[in-house]
Formats: structure tokens, sequence, C-alpha cells
């Protein structure tokens, strides 16, 4: 189905490559093919079955040719969305940082190699990282190396020193609760109101009185038939705030919700 309407799609996508053109003509704008980009998005298989001529989209003002991969506010797109080029961006930026850190590391003291750490490392790390709910086990620990590393460093531990006690004395969540914490966070302002449109309009609270899930207010989880599909936020989201505890999900406070979801993730 997805090879057969392939037409179909580039027609409406071309239709609306026009309205843009013509939006940004009117206002004295060029849209530049060249710096433009398009991905396809799918299966392995599917995407095989694309030839490159099929790819391409043909505009009056050039051809805009297809890429494995785009970039969008940081994060790098890869046509089967399982994110594995962005994680492995991540991966080269953070170990960049952090061999460029511990050359420094014996001549400032714990307060700054802490700063240096989360500026440079655990903020690319939590960025965005609501993306990488369900991904594969691959993704995941590249992602848990880059935190590990991290963690030696800042307490000034051999390169194969075990990183669970580390993170343990830290206190620092794991990456794949970190995941969880993000999705968490956003489920309450979902919940609260205070979250922006496009992530309310994909969540649910349960109405059918037949069911238990909805005296324990929770979201409604979308059926789904493909581990892609488990990544979205409308899924993934919902599923892990159903799985707090009913004494977490009753707090109001932001702050407090903060703090509590904190300590019930690094329990667990």
């Amino acid at each position: 189905m997805f090879v057969s309407d392939i037409q179909t799609g580039k027609r409406a996508m071309l239709g609306c490559i026009e309205d843009v053109e013509a939006w940004c003509r009117y206002r004295g704008l060029k849209l530049n093919a060249d710096k433009s980009e398009v991905l396809w998005l799918g299966t392995r298989q599917q995407i095989a079955k694309l030839s490159p001529a099929n790819k391409d989209l043909v505009l009056p003002t050039g051809t805009l040719s297809a890429s494995s991969n785009a970039r969008n506010l940081g994060v790098i797109v890869d046509e089967n969305l399982t994110f594995d080029v962005h994680a492995r961006a991540c991966s080269r930026a953070c170990f960049y940082h952090l061999r460029r850190i511990r050359q420094v590391r014996r001549f400032v003291d714990e307060p700054a190699t802490r700063q240096l750490v989360h500026a440079f490392v655990t903020s690319r790390l939590d960025y965005c990282n609501a993306l990488f709910a369900n991904s594969t086990v691959a993704v995941r620990q590249r992602l848990q190396r880059i935190q590990n590393s991290a963690a030696r460093l800042k307490c000034s531990q051999p390169a194969y020193t075990r990183a669970t006690p580390l993170l343990r004395n830290l206190h620092w969540l794991p990456v794949e609760k970190r995941i969880v914490y993000k999705l968490c966070v956003l489920m309450f302002d979902v919940k609260y109101g205070s979250a922006p449109v496009y992530l309310a309009e994909l969540c649910n609270v349960c109405t059918d009185e037949r069911l238990r899930s909805t005296s324990r207010g929770d979201f409604v989880i979308p059926r789904t038939r493909t581990c892609t599909a488990d990544s979205a936020f409308a899924v993934a989201a919902p599923s892990a705030w159903n799985a707090l505890p009913p004494e977490l999900r009753t707090i109001t406070s932001k702050t407090t919700f903060h703090n509590h979801l904190k300590t019930h993730l690094f329990s667990n």
C-alpha cells in the first residue's frame, strides 16, 4: 500500500510545497530548493522498494533530492524512525567533550567538574530524550555508555570501573529511567492543562465507566501493531503515566511531583 500510493503522496506533497512557495512569494521571500530536504519515512523493507527517481521531488525551481536523515531543531530524524543516527551523533559529541574535560580534570574542583559534565554531556542526553521511548536496546545502550563514562569522570574512577554504584552515589537516574521521567513530567502538564495543545490533543482520559481504568484516572493507550508506533508520544507517555502509583498521580504541585517522581524511579 505504501509503494502503490507513492505517486498520490508525491502529488499531495507538491501541492503543499506550491502553497508554501506562494505564501513566501507573496511576502517577498524565496523557497530555496538547495537548502530543502525530502525524507521518506517507513520500514526498511518499504524504503528499499523505492527507486531514487521515486524519492526525488521535481519542482519548477529545482529538484529536491531525498535524504536518509534530516536534522530538525537539533534532532536527527532517520527514515526508519529508529533515532540511531541521532544517538550516534550524540555519542560522538559527548565523548569528545568528556575527553576535553578529562584533560583539565586535575585543574578544577568538584563543583566545576559537575557543572562541566552537566553542561556538555548530560544536557545532550536529556535533550528530546522522550523520542527514545521504546527504542532499540542498541540505542539505549549507546546512550547509557555515555552516562557511565560521565559518572566515572565525575568520580575520578578508571575506565573499567562498574558504573552502577557510581550512578547510585551521584543520584543519577539511568538513561531509561530518565526517559520515563521526561514522559511523566510531560503527562503531568497534560493532565493539569499546562502542556502545549499539540501534546494535549494526543492524550485522552479513559471515560468508559465499565473499565476500572476510569476510576483510576488512567489515560487511554491506543492499540498499535509495530514497535515504531509504540514509540509515539500518544502511546509511550500514557503508558508511563498509568504505571505510576496512585498516590504519585494525585500530587498537584509540580515541584513536589518532580521530587517524588525521581525518588520513585530511583528506588526502583
